[in-house]
């Protein structure tokens, strides 16, 4: 018996190993690999990235260089084509590698034979090196995109993978349709969106949207205006933020903010909501807070205080402070 469960759990753990490798290779090219084809371009000033991958992921990494350099490799069977490789000739009426530059556009690209089948087999991705100062619009059909180093306006989009952010300036959207959206050091503000996994945004500096319908909504050191949502798990939100609008019907909610100016309006059905409002004893602040159990150290307040239900004024009023929950308590407390 024993020996049955052990063979058992060996052989989740390889299926699982083998669908974990199987994604990386669908989605990005190795490191190790040769690329199929590589062209450079010499930029001027700022610039504007447009990357289109099939079947396979995108790579963009921005640093202190003058030039872009474009690396495109094909995988043909799940194995990547040198350049001399025989079969990329006979491939070659199935698709084109564009990579061009228009003044200061850059293109890498793919086009497709509408008459070519099976296209499954078949896997371009791309990797980016880049300056600095570079606008990008990237789109990833059977893959993901990692993004680094990079100031512009972005828009990001991932359709078979996830989206991860690291270290960008300018206002960014990303969006994923088939894993997680996370961003690291974003100055400027930011949109993340992920029907397949969940969201996350450290060390964010700007106004941020976030939606999630497949995973949790994580929000850590942000500084400027926040609009949360997660319809599969929990939102958690730490920071600076002038107003928090979050919603879940997946999960609990916990904010922990300072620097309150605006509003808070946080409602979920799928547990409760903690919240921790900094200097709140000296705000006036408009409490409207329902659940099951409240629970909430009031200050110089005139208005209903009940079990369930606190509705009133603190400190004579003026900031909307409005929670909702019927999944749990809700508890507020002020730092």
């Amino acid at each position: 018996m024993i020996i049955m469960k052990s063979l058992a759990q060996l052989k989740t753990l390889l299926i699982a190993f083998l669908f974990a490798t199987v994604l990386f290779t669908n989605g990005f090219a190795q490191r190790g690999d040769d690329p199929t084809e590589v062209k450079t371009f010499q930029m001027i000033g700022p610039g504007s990235l447009f990357v289109e991958s099939s079947g396979g992921g995108v790579v963009v990494e921005g640093s202190d260089r003058s030039d872009v350099k474009i690396m495109a490799y094909v995988r043909y069977k799940g194995k990547t084509l040198s350049a001399d490789d025989p079969m990329l000739a006979e491939l070659s009426e199935k698709f084109e590698i564009i990579m061009k530059k228009n003044g200061s556009e850059i293109v890498a690209k793919v086009e497709r034979s509408l008459t070519s089948r099976p296209w499954n087999q078949i896997g371009v991705s791309f990797t980016v090196f880049t300056p600095r100062n570079m606008s990008c619009e990237l789109t990833s059909n059977g893959g993901g995109v990692d993004v680094s180093g990079v100031s512009g306006k972005h828009e990001i989009e991932s359709n078979g993978g996830g989206v991860n952010l690291e270290d960008m300036i300018g206002a960014t959207e990303a969006r994923s349709h088939g894993g997680g959206v996370r961003a690291n050091n974003q100055d400027g503000k930011i949109k993340l969106v992920s029907s397949g996994g969940g969201v996350s945004l450290t060390d964010g500096k700007g106004d941020v949207y976030a939606r999630s319908s497949g995973g949790g909504v994580r929000l850590e050191n942000i500084d400027g205006r926040i609009d949360a949502s997660s319809s599969g798990g929990a939102v958690r939100i730490v920071g600076a933020a002038p107003s928090v609008v979050a919603q879940s019907s997946g999960g609990s909610i916990s904010m922990d903010i300072s620097g309150l100016t605006k509003e808070v309006d946080l409602t979920t059905s799928g547990g409760g909501i903690s919240a921790v409002i900094h200097d709140g004893k000296e705000l006036g602040l408009d409490l409207d807070l329902k659940s099951q159990n409240v629970n909430i150290d009031l200050n110089n307040f005139s208005g209903v205080a009940k079990k369930d239900r606190v509705e009133g004024k603190s400190n004579g009023g003026g900031i909307p402070v409005y929670m909702r929950t019927s999944g749990g308590p809700i508890n507020v407390s002020f730092q």
